[in-house]
């Protein structure tokens, strides 16, 4: 899937020796992230190559296994093959010895050895395509990407390690006497990342909560609180990305499946069927990609394909009050307060970055969008 005359190591940009023509940007999203599969999937079977990979949390892992090597079917056997024991083991007793004062609810080495068994002992820089993963440094609360400069001699396993590292749940990767978390918190989808590769073009996978498609099961405890709050404040930041960096050059893949909890490892087969059904669609409709598709697989949707240039806005003025939260938050101008509610300007919304920000900021539902 990579241009075999790509080098890992350069001047150009201080990270490659080539411009790469397209970077695969593969987002966090806990075992949503299995969508990922889908996404590969999608990809050879259309034929579609990529040069480099960069990944976040869940993301990491995937990407990491790509950069090695792995074939798709391969990943997804090994994936499929996940048990919830095999990354999350309570720290009962720090947490009885300890209290508040315990680093994590889970324990860390368990994950990481895990993570030694699915990834080789070898170091950021040396895999077999590009490959960069991005952590938090808590200690100054700047980003760092594993595999740029000064950050290229990390285990393959540290690396995806930290970028995975989701706070109160694993303990943070210490190293040098800097501690880093879970690269999701602050970058999701690390869209201004990949276009500082300067590629042709980034295919990018989106799995941040969308309550467009369908609202998360949210369930009143503290841990659901937790990660409930994680995802709001991740779909925040994603939404300010997209708005400064999705153009004609980025394919923004969205697979559907923001109302799954983000550690079941019982939906598996469904979210990498869902991957890779979006994908299909947008690949395939994308002016961006459909030249590049090498076979149109139509029989394998269950949904027909439709040009995805587009966002369809609709108001039911039923339901809109009038308080003018979807002109504020649309950065294409969708919308326009007209007195007492809102009309749509834009009802095919060709320059809509497909953030969902107006339908998650509207507090009546009155917006609906369409062609996603």
């Amino acid at each position: 899937m990579h241009n075999s005359s790509q080098s890992n190591q350069g001047p150009h940009s201080g990270l490659l020796s080539e411009r790469p023509r397209r970077v695969l940007v593969l987002g966090g999203g806990g075992m949503r992230g299995m969508a990922h599969i889908g996404v590969l999937r999608a990809l050879k079977t259309l034929g579609i190559e990529f040069d480099v990979v960069v990944g976040t949390s869940i993301g990491a892992l995937v990407g990491a296994m790509v950069a090695i090597g792995r074939d798709v079917d391969e990943l997804e056997a090994r994936v499929r093959s996940l048990k919830k024991e095999d990354y999350f083991r309570l720290n009962a007793i720090k947490m009885l010895l300890r209290g508040p004062r315990v680093t994590s609810m889970y324990q860390g080495r368990n994950f990481r050895r895990s993570l030694e068994r699915l990834l080789p002992d070898q170091e950021m820089g040396s895999t077999k395509m590009p490959f960069f993963c991005n952590a938090i440094c808590l200690e100054s609360g700047g980003s760092i990407f594993w595999g740029t400069p000064g950050f290229a001699g990390m285990s393959l396993s540290d690396a995806v390690y930290s970028s995975c590292a989701l706070p109160a749940v694993f303990e943070p990767f210490e190293h040098e006497g800097r501690h880093y978390i879970d690269g999701g918190i602050a970058d999701p989808t690390p869209l201004r990342f990949a276009k500082a590769l300067r590629p042709e073009m980034v295919i990018a996978v989106d799995l941040t909560v969308k309550g467009t498609y369908r609202a998360p099961n949210y369930k009143d405890r503290a841990i659901s609180t937790l990660f409930r709050s994680f995802e709001i404040a991740q779909e925040v930041v994603v939404e300010h990305v997209l708005h400064m960096h999705a153009d004609e050059n980025v394919v923004l893949i969205q697979p559907k499946v923001g109302h799954l909890h983000r550690f079941d490892f019982d939906e598996v087969p469904d979210v990498i069927k869902a991957g890779e059904e979006e994908a299909l669609r947008v690949l395939l409709s994308h002016a961006a990609t459909r030249d590049l598709v090498t076979c149109k697989p139509e029989d394998r949707l269950s949904c027909p394909v439709t040009p995805a240039d587009y966002v369809q806005l609709s108001i039911d003025p039923a339901r809109c009050v009038g308080c003018g939260l979807c002109e504020s938050v649309c950065e294409t101008q969708g919308f326009k307060m007209a007195g007492d509610t809102a009309q749509v300007r834009k009802v095919h919304n060709y320059e809509c970055t497909r953030d969902h920000a107006c339908a998650r900021n509207c507090p009546t539902q009155a917006i609906r969008l369409g062609n996603l």
